[in-house]
């Protein structure tokens, strides 16, 4: 009750200076765009704009108003109850059902269960549903990872990438549930492959982008240009889905509340930070794309009911994730089509 308390002082005082102009863009969330893709209004943001709201926040020598610094070793990232796993093995395909891939970090690996996104969105699209997601993981490679193939350990979303590719082993895999389901996929027969990842990049203050090189591996801009890059060279009939980062609000150490995703920079900028460009790379490759952050009707005043630790998405949250996102994917199908 005293987080609750604190964090409601806040937003009050936030809403204040702010003025009203939050509750008149709120009433544009989660509309589409007639290719399907979940966006914050009626259109997406342009690239162009989003790149000019992250360039102002690099070349202000001071934190914007609003923004609150902190050193990632002060943000938690909470834990997930473990659950247990209860996701049914796809049948053998028979070429009557889409099969999507997903590709991500816990908001899908902590739920393999009815009311997990992936089993979900295989539901609602008649899909056969290959979960690789995995707890923990980031995008881009950390520091302490090497980028040679020979010599490649990381499970990021470049090793999984890589280990699909055939470029790496599939033994980083080993001991986890997402290795299992790679060893029973056809990767082949993949109409969709989705990728989910921005949250762990974020909290580990993993660099946004590298001007000089925008494949860098160490960079979360650089992380999903390889990946999308590497998976439309060797599977071109399939459709890549970029989703974004969720919306979310984060506590200390002490429990304390910070901020949420659009106030708190650790060291690579704040969350929205790595959603636009999320969106930036989303309209640069031409995949289809998510708005996790803005589309899903997930925001300041319905955080308490979406989310159930102020990062990962609770029941209800998960299923308006996995609808936005059979939109996105029944959207396409319709159009293909036709």
């Amino acid at each position: 009750m005293r987080r609750k308390m604190k964090k409601y002082i806040l937003l009050a005082m936030l809403l204040f200076v702010a003025g009203c102009g939050t509750a008149a863009k709120e009433q544009d969330l989660g509309e589409e765009t007639s290719q399907g893709e979940v966006t914050a209004q009626e259109t997406p943001k342009a690239t162009e704009e989003m790149n000019k709201e992250n360039e102002k926040e690099r070349e202000e020598s001071q934190p914007e108003e609003g923004i609150v610094v902190v050193s990632p070793e002060d943000l938690i990232e909470p834990e997930i109850e473990e659950k247990e796993v209860t996701e049914a093995p796809p049948e053998v395909p028979d070429g009557s059902r889409l099969q999507i891939v997903f590709l991500g970090d816990s908001i899908l690996d902590g739920y393999r269960n009815e009311t997990g996104i992936a089993s979900i969105t295989g539901a609602l699209c008649n899909a056969d549903v290959y979960n690789l997601a995995m707890g923990g993981t980031t995008a881009a490679l950390t520091e302490y990872e090497s980028a040679v193939y020979e010599n490649w350990s990381s499970r990021s979303l470049q090793g999984v990438v890589h280990a699909i590719c055939g470029n790496v082993d599939e033994g980083i895999l080993n001991g986890s549930r997402a290795g299992e389901v790679f060893a029973t996929c056809d990767f082949d027969k993949t109409d969709y492959f989705i990728i989910e990842y921005g949250m762990n990049d974020f909290l580990s203050a993993i660099p946004i982008n590298n001007d000089s090189n925008t494949n860098q591996e160490y960079t979360y801009v650089g992380a999903l240009r390889i990946a999308i890059n590497q998976l439309r060279s060797n599977y071109p009939n399939a459709q890549i889905v970029l989703c974004s980062p969720n919306y979310a609000q984060f506590w200390g150490k002490d429990g304390a509340y910070l901020g949420d995703g659009n106030m708190v920079d650790n060291g690579g900028g704040t969350l929205a930070a790595y959603y636009r460009v999320c969106g930036n790379v989303s309209a640069d490759e031409h995949t289809l794309f998510l708005n996790a952050y803005e589309g899903i009707g997930l925001n300041t005043y319905s955080a308490d009911e979406y989310l159930e630790d102020g990062i990962h998405l609770s029941e209800k949250g998960r299923r308006k994730y996995a609808e936005k996102l059979s939109e996105v994917i029944l959207g396409y199908e319709e159009t293909r089509n036709n």
